[in-house]
């Protein structure tokens, strides 16, 4: 009986009725102890009056009490009292980003609370991962940005509360994870300038190791233009068709050899976008148009061309169509809508359609032409074409900005 009223105390500390599964006799004892009708329930109240009145003149709570060995834990108020440390904890956090998510219940909430309810401290955790997630995006692998952010190369291993809790992080602000190491994973790229050795590679495609991007400071864009792909198929295709074309692919989502490339485009550069038209396509999208300060512009992402790709073949969506930037609004809501996606290489034929097939080649405004031959903006030849030449694609529409004029 003394079991089922603590267990009913501890719910909320109030003494209120029990359920106690007690043979016939007992229930007769305790009537006689109450002067309530032998029943299937007990009024702890009742029972607590009784026991005050009687010659031991002790009352239920501190029966229980004894029975517990020491002061009942209320559930209530040990949930406000974790309620209130871990609002005390959140607080303490510095990155603001991270803290809103943890106060939504994400970003590895759920693991602090279990590590605060067991140890009562989340101290140095929380200030752990947020000096781990300040020093992205260019970390360049986990065990170096441990080594620098917590003086131990494991400190952000999976084994450890920290790394658990930072990946979640990671993966709930739409941030790439750092890489093992700085040579494993690469960005492929084509037709970029900055370096001696990019200079010297125009015209071939490029597989540059995050150590290698991190030893550029800049990057140059020839006609201030940049196409950036999902997949390697199509970069091939592209890069194939037009070998100076400026092009950069993510890969699938992009690592931190991409962000850290991008990040040293200059930010006045216009940059095609292209992803698959599905869910991961639009994580992709939307992280790189939030995250990376460029002219974007989403290049067959739009509404007519996702129905013309999964016309082509589609699958149905891999998870719920994800909230993205309001430029990809209507290709969202039509995704959802479907529940359908479409690769972008069904798009292959428009987007190789709608490349620059002429990009280095530019007519001046008093008609004259000049055609750039090699990445370092020397010009080859020119002609005074006034009566036939003609400008370049819309969709490729660089500024004339430092070219060397010819008539010169």
């Amino acid at each position: 009986m003394l079991e089922a009223a603590l267990k009913r105390y501890r719910r909320d500390g109030e003494l209120r009725r029990s359920q106690p599964e007690l043979p016939p006799e007992a229930w007769l004892a305790l009537s006689r102890l109450t002067g309530e009708s032998p029943g299937r329930t007990l009024d702890l109240a009742v029972l607590n009056q009784a026991l005050l009145k009687s010659r031991h003149a002790v009352g239920l709570v501190d029966v229980l009490t004894e029975l517990n060995g020491g002061p009942v834990q209320i559930r209530r108020q040990e949930k406000e009292a974790m309620g209130r440390q871990w609002d005390e904890a959140i607080d303490e956090v510095p990155h603001a980003d991270w803290q809103t998510l943890l106060r939504e219940g994400r970003g590895g909430a759920l693991a602090l609370k279990t590590e605060l309810k067991r140890s009562g401290s989340l101290a140095e955790v929380v200030h752990l991962v947020s000096r781990a997630l300040q020093a992205l995006p260019e970390a360049p692998s986990f065990p170096v940005l441990a080594a620098q952010v917590g003086g131990d190369a494991h400190a952000l291993d999976t084994d450890r509360l920290a790394g658990r809790v930072f990946r979640a992080a990671l993966d709930d602000l739409g941030w790439p994870h750092p890489e093992r190491d700085g040579v494993s994973r690469t960005v492929l790229c084509a037709g970029l300038l900055g370096t001696d050795w990019l200079r010297a590679a125009a015209g071939h495609c490029l597989a540059l190791p995050l150590r290698e991007v991190l030893r550029i400071s800049s990057v140059e864009v020839p006609g201030r233009q940049l196409y950036v792909v999902e997949n390697p198929s199509v970069f091939e295709a592209l890069h194939e068709a037009f070998p100076r074309l400026p092009l950069v692919c993510t890969q699938g989502q992009p690592g931190t050899a991409v962000t850290a490339l991008l990040r040293r485009v200059p930010s006045t550069t216009i940059v095609y976008l292209s992803c698959d038209l599905d869910v991961g396509g639009l994580r992709i999208a939307s992280f790189l148009m939030r995250e990376v300060e460029l002219n974007w512009r989403p290049w067959r992402m739009d509404v007519q061309s996702y129905v013309l790709a999964c016309g082509r073949g589609s699958l149905p969506l891999a998870g719920a169509v994800p909230c993205t930037v309001e430029r990809l609004a209507d290709l969202a809501g039509a995704m959802a809508k479907s529940g359908l996606g479409g690769h972008q290489e069904n798009l292959l034929p428009e987007l190789l359609s709608t490349a620059p097939k002429n990009w280095n080649i530019r007519t001046f405004g008093d008609g004259t032409a000049v055609k750039v031959h090699d990445p370092s903006w020397t010009i080859s030849c020119f002609c005074l074409i006034r009566s036939r030449c003609t400008s370049t694609p819309p969709a490729f529409d660089p500024t004339l900005s430092g070219w060397r004029s010819p008539a010169r």
